[in-house]
């Protein structure tokens, strides 16, 4: 069998986007790594085969009718990215080229179908030229240049100012904007100092429920509620803002908006929300259905690009995917606030639509990759419609994840280990720890690029859900003001429980990497412990004390999860911060971190390299440029490469012996 190889992952075909035609028609993004990039193309199911649409680089689409997409596409034209400009096209399912539709003057982020010709839009504003949609092309060009002799500077007058992943965001906002196509008029539907989050139209396409709220220096994380009328564009508010974190909106009938909400005092900012319907006229809340797991997939994997919808309504109710122990399900929230399990998967679970007693979902079965696959809501028959990704691991060594569970309190932590290719019992082999984000996230036994070239390269590999993490509910995931306490404990033990399963594994020969909170806790473990021979801390948290005040979520979730700010207890923050023991540490330890990453910044692996260095410890640092905190699952193709290079190779340095070391 062959290896697993470095670059292995830009073989894969990335599904997302999946939404169903008015007749049910699946149709979806297949994204492949093109030129040291990602390209996205439009696919649909035609007579049970995928049919590829556009050869573009396509990502937001709708369905117009039942055989006409909507999409976005610059196709071929140079963008200035000094204007604002979103060009439609459309294409026919059953043949012909793609046809021009429109050209709006707007940055379009969202399109919603109200009726033929009429569409909702989602667009991103910049309030020093909010009336730019309605501008003569003078007026614009007079932006233009402002603009681009502006572009040196950043002005930063509110709070939050960037966004990982996306940038600096000062002064943007998003808007809702209502478009007649036959007309050509554009009107907006919220003032432009109104951020949206979510907007979704009424079964009748009468109404808009619309979640969102002023923002004016400083951006409410607690949204309000809003109903619009589409024929008068007036909107009332249901639920001001300030009370409850929205994570879902739907609506249940004409007359009922079903809210997934947290309030946030059991247990802070990752509480998982209950379930309120809201009358459409009058705002009145009732609670539906408790609940205390989290909503859509929080398995995590390096071999999915893009996103989907993890919600929708169906026959019978609300169809979700949640994450339940380490393994994908869906279920159906009725409306009678009884629940129902649909289906359980053996994998994740990366967008869902249902329609036609047919579950739609693009998935990831078991140590496979990406596919778009059906299940069947009367048989309960789960079918693979396409096979993109069949030959990406045919005859290469995939490892199986064997479970092994430990003891955590009145919990069980869940993890895994795989075995090195070739392995033999009699051998010794060195070992990662291998810790994944959040800390609300969480592994299971789903295909892991990283981790199966590490076992394809000799290395056993084993991981772990600690508490902290998700798919346990409320009660597991509690960590405020705990961070390096009981999580710690358990990595640990794990370890401890993995060395004792697996004899072959030389104790002497660990090494231990992960990002954000993996990166965070590798950081702590530095300076708590010296049995690990290697440690590459990535994206990683070193002093949360400063990381509060620069974060994109610093003053929303860094100071929730501490259990206090600087202010009101800097010795409790301090105490939660790795850099306070880096003198400890004797560990070499590599530091991985990205230029644009707003949600890690770099100087939290400055501040432990520098840290390591002044006390003696062998320490190296590799810093992308043009990346953000999702390097390792979206970056540059070629970045991942040799962020995959630089960590396998500090690895080998350290936990191989010198004949063995190719680095």
């Amino acid at each position: 069998m062959n290896k697993i190889t470095v670059d292995h992952f830009q073989r894969v075909q990335f599904l997302s986007a999946l939404v169903l035609s008015p007749a049910g028609q699946p149709a979806w993004v297949r994204t492949r790594v093109e030129n040291d990039a990602y390209t996205g193309q439009l696919f649909v199911l035609d007579h049970a085969q995928p049919k590829q649409l556009t050869s573009g680089n396509e990502s937001l689409f709708v369905w117009d009718d039942e055989k006409t997409l909507l999409f976005i596409s610059s196709r071929g034209e140079k963008p200035q990215p000094e204007a604002e400009s979103t060009t439609f096209y459309r294409i026919r399912t059953d043949g012909g080229e793609a046809v021009k539709a429109f050209t709006l003057p707007l940055k379009v982020r969202q399109i919603i179908p109200i009726k033929q010709g009429l569409y909702v839009l989602n667009a991103q504003i910049d309030l020093t030229a909010a009336d730019y949609w309605k501008m003569s092309e003078a007026e614009r060009e007079a932006v233009h240049h402002r603009r681009r002799a502006e572009a040196d500077y950043q002005i930063v007058s509110e709070q939050p100012y960037y966004q990982d992943g996306v940038g600096y965001t000062n002064g943007l906002r998003s808007r809702l904007f209502l478009y007649d196509e036959a007309q050509n008029e554009l009107k907006p539907l919220c003032e432009p100092q109104f951020h949206v989050s979510r907007a979704v139209v009424s079964p009748d396409h009468n109404h808009l429920a619309i979640s969102g709220a002023p923002f004016v220096k400083v951006r409410q994380p607690k949204e309000g509620l809003y109903r619009m009328d589409l024929d008068t564009l007036e909107s009332h508010c249901l639920l001001e803002p300030g009370q409850f974190s929205i994570a879902e909106i739907q609506w249940l009938s004409e007359t009922q908006i079903l809210a997934a909400m947290s309030d946030q005092k059991r247990y802070g900012a990752v509480e998982n929300p209950f379930f309120y319907t809201l009358d459409a006229q009058t705002g009145k809340r009732e609670l539906l259905a408790e609940n205390e797991e989290s909503l859509g997939s929080a398995l995590g994997s390096d071999c999915q690009y893009g996103s989907g919808k993890q919600a929708q309504m169906g026959p019978d109710g609300l169809f979700m995917v949640h994450t339940l122990g380490a393994f994908d399900e869906v279920r159906c929230l009725k409306a009678d606030g009884t629940w129902r399990t649909v289906m359980q998967l053996d994998g994740s679970i990366q967008a869902l639509a249902v329609a036609d007693e047919k579950l739609w979902l693009i998935a990831m079965l078991g140590q496979k990759l990406p596919e778009l696959v059906c299940f069947d809501l009367k048989t309960n028959e789960l079918r693979a419609m396409t096979a993109f990704n069949e030959a990406v691991l045919a005859d290469c060594y995939v490892a199986k994840p064997e479970p092994l569970s430990i003891p955590a309190g009145e919990f069980q932590v869940d993890g895994w280990v795989l075995k090195p290719k070739d392995y033999d019992p009699n051998q010794k082999y060195p070992a990662i720890l291998n810790i994944h984000g959040g800390p609300k996230a969480a592994y299971g036994p789903v295909f892991f690029h990283e981790m199966q070239f590490w076992a394809s390269e000799g290395y056993f590999v084993m991981f772990c859900n600690p508490r902290g993490s998700n798919g346990k509910g409320n009660a597991f995931a509690e960590l405020r003001g705990l961070y390096g306490t009981i999580d710690y404990d358990d990595l640990m033990n794990f370890t401890d429980a993995v060395l004792a399963a697996y004899p072959a594994i030389d104790p002497e020969r660990l090494g231990v990497t992960g990002g954000s909170y993996g990166g965070y806790m590798t950081n702590w473990m530095i300076g708590h412990t010296d049995r690990f021979a290697a440690a590459a801390s990535q994206r990683s948290i070193a002093n949360w004390v400063s990381l509060i005040c620069y974060a994109d979520i610093g003053f929303t979730f860094d100071n929730d999860q501490m259990g206090a700010d600087p202010w009101s207890d800097v010795q409790k923050v301090w105490d939660q911060s790795p850099l306070q023991f880096a003198d400890k540490a004797k560990t070499p330890t590599l530091f991985i971190h990205s230029f644009e990453d707003y949600r890690c910044l770099l100087q939290e692996g400055m501040q432990m390299y520098n840290a390591l260095v002044h006390h003696g410890v062998e320490a190296r640092m590799c810093l992308f440029k043009g990346e953000s905190h999702g390097l390792s699952r979206i970056g540059k193709p070629s970045h991942r490469v040799r962020r995959l290079q630089e960590i396998t190779a500090w690895m080998d340095r350290w936990c191989k012996p010198a004949t063995e070391n190719k680095s």
